[in-house]
């Protein structure tokens, strides 16, 4: 098959979306994991403690877009934690605080409803799918891939708190097409940002299709330099949209 062979998608806003407002589902996190933390014996102030662990994930959050690395959910509540005079704390009473933290975002995600008849259909013309997501916890979007019973159409489903580098660094990228026997050039990602998905591509010599189902009010924030290859108005629209790349990809390589 010439043209475009592979794909990698964004999750977030691209499969899936979350079905409640983003501030009501953080304010109940950060609620259910202090309860956790009192529950296992740690003095942390019920209010201040939710406060200064959101307040630390958004300061980290601008770091990690500005550096390109990820710095985890782990890794945010150990600092957190550890200002609050709790050094020494379990792996295990980490992760079950984490599990409590993400609890109920994990219930509010949603996934689009042409997502699966999408991923089929592209499945079945042949093409190679891939998953690469931003986020702070691994675990979280695995299980959310699993949930969604995505992981049977992706070779792999990569996430930025478990390569350690977050959209658009190369290096995510590679992690995907090091697996795949063809190149960066017959690839396009496919995701609802400008400076992550469409950027990423660029930098590593993909397509980019801005997928423009569902975008944040942001969705361009520091990419008003960034031109995608194409716009997707719907994921139904997503096949004929690869299906031109891949016309047009085959063109300029005769």
């Amino acid at each position: 098959m010439s043209g475009i062979k592979g794909i990698i998608f964004d999750l977030g806003n691209t499969l899936m979306y979350l079905d409640d407002e983003w501030e009501a589902v953080r304010l109940r996190g950060a609620q259910d994991l202090v309860g956790f933390l009192r529950a296992q014996g740690l003095n942390v102030d019920p209010r201040r403690f939710g406060e200064h662990y959101l307040s630390a994930r958004e300061s980290l959050y601008a770091r990690a877009v500005e550096e390109q690395i990820e710095y985890t959910s782990e890794y945010s509540l150990r600092a957190s934690l550890a200002e609050h005079g709790h050094e020494d704390v379990s792996p295990e009473l980490i992760e079950g605080a984490l599990s409590s933290f993400f609890s109920f975002e994990e219930e509010q995600w949603t996934t689009y409803p042409q997502a699966q008849a999408t991923l089929r259909q592209l499945s079945d013309l042949g093409y190679r799918l891939a998953l690469i997501s931003n986020a702070t916890d691994d675990r979280l979007i695995q299980q959310l891939v699993d949930q969604f019973d995505f992981r049977k159409w992706f070779d792999v489903a990569l996430t930025s708190a478990g390569v350690g580098l977050r959209k658009p660094h190369p290096g995510i990228f590679e992690k995907v097409l090091s697996q795949w026997d063809f190149p960066p050039s017959q690839v396009v990602m496919v995701g609802d940002t400008l400076r992550f998905d469409v950027l990423g591509a660029h930098n590593s010599g993909l397509k980019g299709v801005l997928a423009a189902w569902d975008l944040y009010p942001d969705y361009d924030a520091g990419g008003d330099r960034v031109f995608p290859d194409a716009t997707a108005g719907s994921l139904s629209d997503l096949l004929g949209v690869i299906a031109t790349l891949s016309q047009q990809s085959s063109t300029w390589t005769k």
